[in-house]
C-alpha cells in the first residue's frame, strides 16, 4: 500500500510537470505569434537558419550537462522549431490575405517603375503601389516603415548606369532582396487625333530622352521638357489636351491616361532593357536552385592595384563578376568607390576566406544584399 501511494506521489509530481511544460509551451506560442507579426513588419523572412541551429547547439549543450540524451533534446527542439515555423507561415498567410504588401515606386502609375512593380505580382498575392516622385522619397518610404519594399531602376542597356540610385545604395541601411528587368518600349505619345507635323514640344524623363537620342535629332526643332518620370510626363500630355506636344513613354502609360501612340519603338537600341533593385529592410533566405548574385560596395583609396587584387580574390574563389561600377567619393578627390555584382551558384560561395582577403586590401568593404531575379520564384 505504501509503495502505491508513493508511486501515485510521484506520476502526480510528473504530472504537475507536463502541465507545466504545456502551459510554458503555450507561452512560447504566444510569443511565436508576436515575432511573426514583427517579422511582416519588418520586412523579414521567417526562417533565421543561424537562429535555429544556435538554439539547437544550446539547448543539446544544455542537455548535455543535465545528463539527457543529446539526440532525444535535439528531435525534441527540431520539432519545436519546425511548429513554430508552421505556426508563422500559417499567420503571415492569414495577414497577407487582409493586409498588402506595399511597394514603392517613381510614379505616377504607367512609369516603367510600377510596371517593375506589377511583375512583383508573381510572389504577392496583394499589393499596394505607392508613387513617389524622387528616388530619395522612394528610399525613405521604406526606411521608415511606411512601405515594405522599393523598387528603383540600376541601370539600362541603352544609357548606361543610373548614377542617383548607385548613390543612394553606399547611405541606405535597406538591403537589395531581388531584381527585375523590363523591356523599354518607348513610343511617341499624344492626345488622339494629334498628327506628328502639329508637334512642337517633347515632355518625358531625362533616361528616356538619352535613350532616343537618334530618334530626337531627326526632328531639331522640338523643344525638349524634362519631368520627374515618364510617366508625369504622359500625365501631363493627357491633362492639357493640347495637340502640340507630345510625351515619351510606354504603350503601357499611354493606355492609362488614353493617348495615342503616334510611333513606336524608337529607342536607339532595339533590345532596350532596364534593370531594377528591389530593397527591404532586411537580408532575405534564398532558394539555392537557381543563380545567386550579391553586390559589394568597396572602397579602395588612391591604389589602383587594390582593384587588380580584387580581381585576382575573385578568380582565386571562382567568383563570377558581373559588373563592375565606380562612382566618386565626393569627400575624397580621386578616391572611387567600387560596387562589384558576383554572381554565384550557392551563397556560401561567398566564403569567409574571399571576405577576409578582401577585407584586408579595402579600406571598407559593404555587402548589399544576396538575391535572385523575381521570375525564380523566390520568397522575398
Amino acid at each position: 500500500m505504501i509503495y502505491k501511494n508513493h508511486l501515485l506521489y510521484l506520476r502526480n509530481k510528473i504530472n504537475l510537470i507536463d502541465q507545466k511544460l504545456i502551459k510554458n509551451f503555450s507561452k512560447r506560442q504566444s510569443i511565436i505569434k508576436k515575432i511573426a507579426i514583427e517579422k511582416n513588419n519588418t520586412s523579414q523572412p521567417i526562417r533565421d537558419v543561424t537562429r535555429e541551429k544556435l538554439l539547437l547547439k544550446e539547448v543539446t549543450n544544455l542537455g548535455k550537462k543535465l545528463n539527457l540524451n543529446t539526440n532525444f533534446i535535439k528531435n525534441i527542439f527540431t520539432l519545436i522549431i519546425e511548429y513554430s515555423v508552421s505556426t508563422q507561415t500559417k499567420i503571415l498567410e492569414k495577414k497577407n490575405n487582409f493586409f498588402p504588401t506595399v511597394f514603392s515606386f517613381l510614379g505616377p502609375k504607367g512609369s516603367y517603375s510600377h510596371i517593375a512593380v506589377t511583375n512583383c505580382k508573381k510572389i504577392y498575392k496583394k499589393i499596394k503601389e505607392k508613387a513617389y516622385s524622387s528616388f530619395t522619397e522612394i528610399i525613405e518610404s521604406v526606411e521608415n516603415k511606411k512601405s515594405n519594399f522599393a523598387i528603383l531602376p540600376i541601370e539600362n542597356t541603352s544609357s548606361g548606369p543610373i548614377n542617383e540610385v548607385y548613390d543612394i545604395l553606399k547611405n541606405t541601411s535597406l538591403s537589395i532582396v531581388g531584381e527585375t528587368y523590363i523591356p523599354i518600349n518607348h513610343c511617341l505619345l499624344a492626345i488622339p487625333n494629334t498628327n506628328l507635323k502639329n508637334i512642337e514640344k517633347i515632355y518625358s524623363h531625362a533616361q528616356p530622352f538619352q535613350q532616343c537620342s537618334n530618334f530626337m535629332k531627326k526632328f531639331p526643332n522640338w523643344k525638349i521638357r524634362h519631368t520627374s518620370s515618364s510617366a508625369n510626363a504622359i500625365q501631363y500630355v493627357a491633362k492639357t489636351r493640347k495637340k502640340n506636344i507630345a510625351a515619351l513613354g510606354s504603350e503601357i502609360g499611354g493606355k492609362y491616361y488614353k493617348l495615342q501612340v503616334l510611333l513606336k519603338n524608337i529607342s536607339n537600341q532595339k533590345n532596350n532593357i532596364t534593370r531594377f533593385l528591389i530593397l527591404g529592410h532586411s537580408p532575405i533566405n534564398i532558394l539555392e536552385k537557381k543563380p545567386i548574385k550579391t553586390t559589394l560596395l568597396l572602397t579602395i583609396g588612391k591604389k589602383i592595384e587594390s582593384l587588380l587584387e580584387i580581381l585576382s580574390i575573385l578568380k582565386e574563389h571562382n567568383l563570377i563578376m558581373t559588373k563592375l561600377e565606380s562612382r566618386p567619393m565626393y569627400d575624397h578627390p580621386w578616391e572611387e568607390i567600387f560596387y562589384i555584382d558576383i554572381l554565384m551558384h550557392k551563397k556560401s560561395s561567398l566564403t569567409d576566406s574571399a571576405l577576409t582577403k578582401l577585407n584586408n586590401i579595402t579600406k571598407s568593404l559593404k555587402i548589399l544584399g544576396y538575391y535572385q531575379n523575381i521570375s525564380s520564384n523566390i520568397n522575398i
